[in-house]
């Protein structure tokens, strides 16, 4: 591979969450034309999506984040509650306790 390709790689990251992991990048082109870079996460999320962003602002808007971080942690999921108290080290017995 040449020398310019590598450190052009090197440079790239995902547009929207700013990821530069290359094994984790692809290139995607939107919808009037021009080639972005998006993890593998926004990749997913914006063939799920049912917009065609036509730019990087519009692909941002289209993929932010709509949760906030309250609610992430809202206890009317029942899977995340039960994840926190199976990992939780509450439930551990003194004698288990890590050291």
């Amino acid at each position: 591979m040449a020398l310019a390709k590598m450190k052009d790689r090197a440079r790239r990251s995902c547009c929207v969450c700013g990821v530069s992991d290359a094994r984790a990048l692809v290139d995607i082109v939107l919808a009037a034309g021009p080639r972005v870079t998006l993890c593998g996460s926004h990749a997913v999320m914006l063939e799920r999506a049912r917009v065609s962003p036509g730019s990087e602002p519009e692909l941002r808007v289209a993929l932010r984040e709509r949760r906030g971080r309250a609610d992430r942690r809202r206890a009317g999921d029942e899977l995340g509650c039960a994840l926190i108290g199976a990992f939780s080290g509450g439930r551990r017995g003194a004698d288990r306790r890590r050291a």
